[in-house]
């Protein structure tokens, strides 16, 4: 592997980017930054998509669209994303003049906010249920296993190993289906709130594994093949 060279540290910034400069404070700011889109992300999926709108829909009317993403049409997914980021008037955390990280990467920012979804849909329906210490530790390990795995498969893209990001999303989307399993044999909620909380807790997973399978595909072409 090649040795990681901190001279070439610059590379990560756009050129114009005074985040070199940034002190300790600043990037706390820019993480706490990123959690609240996190959050806004998640009120947003939480009101409209029982309305029936798509998780594409709602990521474009939060400023954070998957249209461009893993496009093998577009030169540069970042520069193609910052420019429709600044021409966008429907709002949505401005990252432009920031470094690209993770952390406001769109795919991690709706991914981990359905995650924060499904984590307190989960949370009530185990307790209403009172699921056992084992049955809650199986769907915890699910959970925390996809979300490493869609992580890893953003910052595999964006090195450029597309085949790995593919391999990265196909196991998350794995680790989802056996999350459904799961969910399948936890007991059926006698409250109205608790069959309602049960069936968005399966469209949320529903959704994260279509946007694995999507993406997954989505690498392949950008790779301009499969595994």
């Amino acid at each position: 592997m090649d040795n990681f060279s901190f001279d070439s540290f610059d590379d990560f910034f756009q050129d114009d980017s005074d985040a070199i400069k940034w002190s300790e404070r600043d990037w706390a700011k820019y993480v706490r930054k990123s959690d609240l889109e996190i959050g806004r992300f998640a009120s947003l999926y939480s009101l409209n998509r029982p309305q029936g709108k798509t998780l594409e829909e709602i990521a474009q009317a939060a400023g954070w669209s998957l249209a461009n993403y893993a496009n093998p049409e577009v030169d540069s997914y970042y520069a193609s994303y910052s420019q429709s980021d600044m021409d966008d008037d429907e709002g949505g955390a401005d990252f432009s003049y920031e470094p690209w990280t993770l952390l406001n990467h769109p795919v991690f920012i709706i991914t981990k906010a359905l995650f924060k979804c499904l984590d307190e849909h989960m949370g009530r329906l185990l307790l209403e249920v009172g699921a056992s210490c084992a049955q809650t530790w199986g769907v915890a390990k699910s959970i925390s296993e996809a979300s490493n795995f869609l992580s890893l498969a953003v910052n595999s893209t964006d090195l450029g190993e597309d085949t790995l990001a593919r391999c990265h999303y196909k196991m998350g989307a794995a680790s989802l289906n056996r999350l459904l399993a799961k969910v399948d044999s936890i007991s059926m909620p006698e409250s109205r709130d608790g069959k309602e909380r049960l069936a968005r807790i399966r469209n949320i997973v529903f959704d994260l594994r279509q946007l694995c399978l999507n993406l997954a595909e989505q690498s392949a072409q950008a790779r301009g093949g499969g595994l």
